[in-house]
C-alpha cells in the first residue's frame, strides 16, 4: 500500500506516535523514528481498492493536484 501525506508543519506536537510492536522492524524500536503527532484534523482518502476501479485513479490524481495547488 502506498501512502501520501500532505501537511504543513503547523500545530505539530513535540510528542511522537507510540511504537507498535513488530511494525517497521527497521526502526529497531527507536522512538525517534516515529512521526510527530499533530493537533489537527485528519482526512483519509482511499482509491483503487478493487481492480475494476480504474476511474478512481483519475479522481485521486485530480484531488492531489487540487490540494497541492492550494499550497503554492
Amino acid at each position: 500500500m502506498e501512502m501520501l501525506t500532505l501537511t504543513a508543519d503547523t500545530k505539530r506536537c513535540e510528542q511522537r506516535e507510540e511504537l507498535i510492536e513488530g511494525l517497521f522492524p527497521e526502526a529497531k524500536g527507536d522512538p525517534l523514528q516515529r512521526p510527530y503527532l499533530f493537533d489537527k484534523q485528519t482526512i483519509f482518502i482511499s482509491s483503487r481498492v478493487h481492480p475494476g476501479e480504474t476511474p478512481a485513479s483519475f479522481v485521486l490524481e485530480g484531488l492531489v493536484k487540487f490540494l497541492l495547488k492550494g499550497s503554492e
